[in-house]
Parts: structure tokens; sequence; C-alpha cells
């Protein structure tokens, strides 16, 4: 029945639209949740039955439809630029790209608008709209490669986070394919006092209950004028009680992020210790953004904040999405950042935590992975005090497996420490496969609560299994 339905597909959508066996590109084994990382999971993950290429939501329904009655798994599959493993096939599953479905249906400039299917890259997205004089308010590392569909599905942030709000935020209706074939559309309101606000259900959760194929979103005026500045602070403490008070005057940066770096040997690049480096900017029209910095400009000066050379905030902004490039194959399979890393395992935890609890958190986390014999690479905050981020590596000397195991325990640990202090553990990328394992401690009861929605939705379990905690 499983082959007789993937024939089918193929004879309904064509051939070249239905890649199977030998067919299947090997970059449909991972997302960017790749072997350098630390995590117990398989590194070579697995290869799907099939990929489908859709162009409307009446195919991505077909494919449903037909994946559901075969007993077919089925998973959404957008830039594949994920970190935490939400577009990795499982076994007897087929991937849904969405990427042919890249058309952009209408731009309101009058109400700062836009309609675009799932699968239309953000940074597309955003050149389309700045025809019109307007932007695209989620502008995440992976701009360049990341699609609507997927940041939508994480409810990821960006650089403008603080300004913008999430990807969730900025969704005003969504058009959904269910587990049965069904497309709901929401309707696209700025607010409404309706009872069940129904597209929260599919934000943020991984593609799990239902497939994005549209959204219609807010977008923004271009900003007159858009000014991102450098300093270098004392110490952490100093720098994040600095951005502590610019937040409680009520300014609101479009960029934040407050940095501090430790050494470490054991990468393939060089990295140093040194005093945390703050980049804090803000967009708007230009009256407005003078007054900002001359707020500002009043709390760094008291905590003496070095303003460094324009060209440091002019690099870092220029090339604040490069990093997704290493992501990009260079081989079937394999991306350069495999290559790069491949003695290296690197991860990172990206928690949210109460204000006040920050400064403790830093200081236990650092202890936590030390512990492990893994070496914190840097702390820092960013787009708003309370989202704080930690990275590390370990080499991996004669144990691969040792090494990956020994970064999985840290990041655990640290993110246990974070729900200890009342956080979350994380708050950009989902949950993936990669946290799963912590989805009860985060939850509680509200677990198996999530699991009767999943139920009630998708009975047979069609979408997206194992991922965000279904």
């Amino acid at each position: 029945m499983v082959d007789a339905s993937i024939a089918d597909l193929a004879e309904r959508l064509g051939a070249d639209r239905v890649l199977s066996g030998p067919a299947v590109p090997p970059r449909y084994r991972l997302d960017a949740l790749r072997a350098h990382r630390g995590t117990r999971l398989p590194e070579e993950g697995t290869s799907p039955l099939a990929v489908v290429l859709p162009r409307s939501a009446q195919e991505v329904s077909l494919a449903v439809r037909l994946a559901t009655d075969a007993g077919i798994s089925v998973v959404p599959w957008g830039g594949g630029t994920g970190l935490m493993g939400g577009a990795r096939p499982v076994a007897n599953s087929i991937v849904l790209d969405l990427r042919r479905m890249g058309r952009v249906r209408a731009i309101d400039r009058a109400s700062c608008t836009a309609t675009a299917e799932s699968g239309i890259i953000l940074e597309t997205l955003d050149r389309r709209l700045r025809r019109k004089g307007l932007t695209l308010g989620h502008d995440p590392w992976s701009r360049p490669r990341a699609t609507l569909g997927g940041a939508i599905g994480t409810n990821g942030i960006g650089y403008g986070g603080y300004l913008r709000g999430t990807m969730g935020d900025q969704v005003l209706g969504l058009e959904i394919v269910l587990a049965d074939g069904t497309i709901v559309r929401t309707r696209a309101a700025a607010h409404s006092t309706t009872g069940l606000d129904l597209k929260r259900l599919f934000i943020g959760t991984e593609g799990t209950l239902g497939v994005v194929t549209a959204a219609t979103i807010r977008a923004f005026p271009v900003p007159e004028r858009e000014d991102v500045r450098a300093f270098e602070l004392s110490d952490f403490p100093t720098g994040f009680a600095c951005v502590s008070r610019i937040y409680d005057d009520g300014l609101v940066p479009c960029v934040m992020d407050l940095d501090e770096t430790f050494a470490a040997s054991s990468l393939p690049w060089t990295t140093e210790a040194g005093p945390p480096t703050l980049y804090l900017g803000f967009a708007g029209k230009r009256e407005i953004v003078a007054a900002s910095w001359r707020v500002a400009a009043a709390r760094l000066r008291r905590s003496r904040a070095r303003r460094m050379q324009e060209a440091e905030a002019r690099t870092y902004w220029r090339t604040r999405h490069d990093i997704i490039y290493h992501h990009d194959e260079v081989a079937p399979g394999v991306t350069s950042a495999d290559r790069l890393l491949a003695n290296t395992i690197f991860d990172y935890a990206h928690v949210a935590l109460p204000r006040s609890k920050v400064i403790a958190f830093r200081r236990s986390a650092l202890a936590i992975v030390r512990r492990h014999g893994v070496t914190p690479i840097g702390f820092g905050v960013w787009t708003q005090p309370e989202l704080a981020s930690l990275e590390m590596v370990r080499p991996v000397r004669v144990d691969r497996e040792a090494a990956r195991a020994a970064v999985a325990d840290a990041i655990d640990d640290v993110l246990r420490r974070a729900l200890a202090l009342g956080g979350s553990m994380e708050y950009v990328h989902g949950v993936g496969v990669k946290l799963v394992h912590l989805l009860g401690e985060e939850l509680g009861e509200g677990l198996a609560l999530a699991r009767r929605v999943k139920r009630a939705l998708d009975p047979k379990g069609t979408l997206n299994p194992g991922k965000a905690g279904f």
C-alpha cells in the first residue's frame, strides 16, 4: 500500500515532483541539527521514503490525505535550517518540501500586511516588500535560507524581536492543511474576541498539528533611519544592569546583543577572553532614533561604556546572516559546517529567564558546563534582557560519541537549571527532537493536555511524529 500510494502521488503530481528511493537526495536525511552537535541522536539521520514537491495547498492536501490513509508519516520541510531536528524524517515517512510554494499572493501597503505561501524564502519576501516601501519584521540569522512556514512552525525570533515580536506575533491569518486533508483558513483580522484563536494552534508546533501552506503577516514601513552602534563594557553584570535600565526607560531597541567571550583553544577558529560587547540599535523616524540615543547614552555613560569604532558595528550588522551559508552543501549531504567542525562538538543553550535570575543563571551555567569537561565560549542576552544564550565546545579527541554525550549532558543540566529558576528551556528554535526528552519537565501536566489536542487533530499520528513532544 505504501508503494502504491507513492506511485499514485507521482502519477497525479508528475514524476519530477515525487522523488523516491535512490532519487532522494541525501540532504533530506537531516536539517541543521548536524553531527557536530551535542546530542545522542544518530549522526547520519534517516532517508525518507519519498520527497514530495507540491505547488499548492490542494496538492499538499492530496499528499497528506494519501499518506494518512496509507499509514505513512508526513514531515514538512522548509529551508532545512531548523537547529533542533524538527524537519528530520522518521522511518516510513515522506518529506513535503514546500519551497515550490513561494508565491506572494498580495501586499496591502495601506494596511501594512502581506499574504504569501509558506515556502517563500524570508529574504525573497523582504525584497518583494521593499519594492512597496515595506519590510519583513522577522530577521533571523537564517533569513537567506529559511522559509516563512518554517519560521511560523518554530515561532522563531529575529534580530528585531523586541521591536517586532516573534514570527508568531506577526501572523494575522493562516492557511493550514490538517491530517485528513482538510484545508482551513483563519480570518486575518488584527484582533478578534471570537473564542479560541485557531491560528495559535499552528504557531510554534512544528507542523505536528497541521501543515501551514500560506500566511497573512504584518509588514512594516522601511525605517527612515537605522542606527546600530557597538560598545565595550567592563564586565557582564555591569553591562546587563545597563541594558536593563535602558529597557526600563521605555526604549525599544531594534537590535540588542550583549555578549562576552571566553578563551578556547579547541576550535577551528580563535576565541579570546575579553570584556563584553554590546551592539545596540534603534530604528524609525530620525527624530525618534535621535531621542532614543540621547536617553540610552546617559545610561551608557553612567555604566562607563566605551563606544567602539563604527566599523565594528557595521561589520556586525552586515555579516549577521553569514553563518547560514555554512549550512549550504559543499558535496551531496555534506555542508561546510560539517567539514569545519569535523573534530569539534559545538552547541548552545537558549533560555528565557526572569530578569532577576539571569546573573545567577550565568554563574551556575558556566560552572555546570565546565564540570562536564566542556568549554564555554560565549554568554549573552539577545533582543531583550530576559533571553540568555550560552555557547560551548568540546574537542572530539579519540572518542566522538563521548564528546557528543558530554556536551548533551552539559546542555541538559544547564536547561534544568533554567527551569529551576522559573524560566523556559528554549526561546527561539523550538523543541524538535533534540529537547523532546525534557518537555515533561517544562510543561508538567500540560504535556498530557497538549497530546490530547494532537490526538484530536491527528488521530493516526501522521504529521511530523516525534517532534515537539508528539
